[in-house]
């Protein structure tokens, strides 16, 4: 019976959904455990818990409520609100056996299989990591100090600084001025900060407010969705969006509200600075990222870690060069997290996992009632040994539509309920 769970679950992670290994049960006291509960930890979480009812599973994860990355520019943009992207993860539990433990991992031992938390440890046979990115401020001369979460905030992890932010803009006073800092990629979501400025200048718009929105770009150029950004934003926001690429910032003076770039200065009264971007510390403390890199290394058929088979990373925390050209987005991490939860389940049956093929639809508004997107089928390549794109099987919008800007929110709410519900 073809239904959207079914559709989701063959769609995501393989290129047609493979046949279960039936013959074998996995034992009940084989304990996986997830650490994250972001899109990569809970697609795995619900696909594992799908291929086998038997194992324990267990999510580790320091936030109460998911609140979810993608959408969140749409709070900040007043076109949705907090509630609209926040919810109980009460249902893992409920209707599938899966625990979650409301706590933080502060080591791994990878070798003796056991997780370190605040007052506990615990015991795992297989282990997934999708911890997501953490923040460099010291990339940004000053930024440590002007930092408050208020005036001056990134609001690239959904949660309190969303809302902040948010209710910044539905205040935002007449000739009141935002700057959008945008790191050099990678970096979580490459379309996030320009659907962000167009939101913004948006609301700007039907508000008559005499503002402006300055995006200072560390890239060359809009390195997402480019020509469809540009051509809304001269549209729409002629006399608003004011972008400037090859603009990195390096330094924020929060007494002066004044930011700098190698070439030019920018008064604000609001700055939503993007730092640079890396994996999360515990990877690095607990040794599984090389010495004085970013990201973590994985097997890219099955996001194994190099250094063990028995830890998956999944997600913004993984590299690039060893997975492939995949960006990173929530719908590759949900779709790692199907890829990942096969590859656990057959290693498990100490069988062959299939070959993975991943699916990456992106989003984006470009104003409140119009959106833009791009779709990309990727599959594992033997020859390179790497995640590759699918010739011919990619494609972008022509141009923006209303039609788009349903199918997103359509789109957010069947992932949202694959996961939660």
């Amino acid at each position: 019976m073809i239904n959207r769970r079914n559709l989701i679950l063959a769609g995501l992670g393989f290129s047609s959904f493979p046949s279960l290994v039936s013959a074998k049960k996995i034992s009940k006291s084989a304990h996986i455990v997830i650490v994250g509960a972001g899109w990569g930890g809970l697609s795995f979480a619900k696909t594992m818990r799908y291929l086998d009812k038997n194992c324990k599973i267990t999510i580790i994860e320091k936030n109460k409520q998911f609140i979810s990355c993608p959408i969140s520019n749409w709070v900040i943009g007043q076109v949705k609100g907090m509630e609209d992207i926040t919810f109980s993860f009460e249902n893992l539990g409920k209707f599938y056996d899966i625990g979650l433990l409301n706590d933080e991992v502060k080591f791994i031992n990878y070798s003796k299989k056991t997780l370190h938390l605040k007052d506990n440890v615990i015991n795992f046979d297989k282990l997934v990591l999708s911890p997501g990115i953490e923040f460099n401020y010291n990339s940004i001369e000053g930024l440590s100090n002007a930092y408050d979460g208020n005036k001056v905030l990134s609001a690239w992890k959904a949660g309190n600084e969303t809302s902040v932010f948010s209710n910044n803009i539905k205040k935002l006073g007449d000739g009141e001025n935002i700057i959008i800092s945008i790191p050099l990629s990678p970096y979580r979501c490459p379309p996030g900060p320009y659907e962000r400025a167009s939101l913004i200048a948006d609301h700007i718009k039907s508000k008559k407010l005499r503002s402006k929105v300055i995006v200072l770009d560390a890239n060359q150029k809009i390195i997402s969705k480019g020509n469809l950004f540009e051509k809304a934003w001269h549209k729409y926001y002629k006399d608003i969006i004011y972008y400037y690429p090859d603009s990195k910032v390096i330094s924020i003076n929060a007494e002066t509200k004044t930011v700098f770039t190698d070439f030019d200065s920018y008064k604000y009264d609001i700055a939503n600075i993007i730092p640079q971007q890396k994996c999360s510390s515990l990877l690095e403390t607990s040794e599984l990222v090389e010495k004085n890199k970013k990201w973590a290394k994985v097997n890219p058929y099955n996001f194994s870690s190099i250094y063990t088979d028995n830890v998956y990373i999944i997600g913004d925390s993984t590299d690039r060069s060893s997975v492939g050209a995949v960006p990173k987005s929530g719908y590759i991490a949900y779709s790692m997290g199907k890829v990942a939860a096969f590859s656990v389940y057959y290693s498990l049956l100490e069988k062959d996992s299939p070959s993975p093929s991943m699916i990456n639809t992106c989003y984006s508004l470009v104003s409140k009632n119009k959106g833009i997107s791009v779709t990309s089928i990727y599959e594992y390549s033997k020859e390179r040994n790497k995640i590759v794109s699918v010739k011919n099987a990619s494609g972008l919008s022509p141009n923006s539509s209303a039609l788009i800007a349903d199918n997103a929110w359509d789109w957010a709410q069947a992932i949202w309920s694959d996961m939660l519900s």
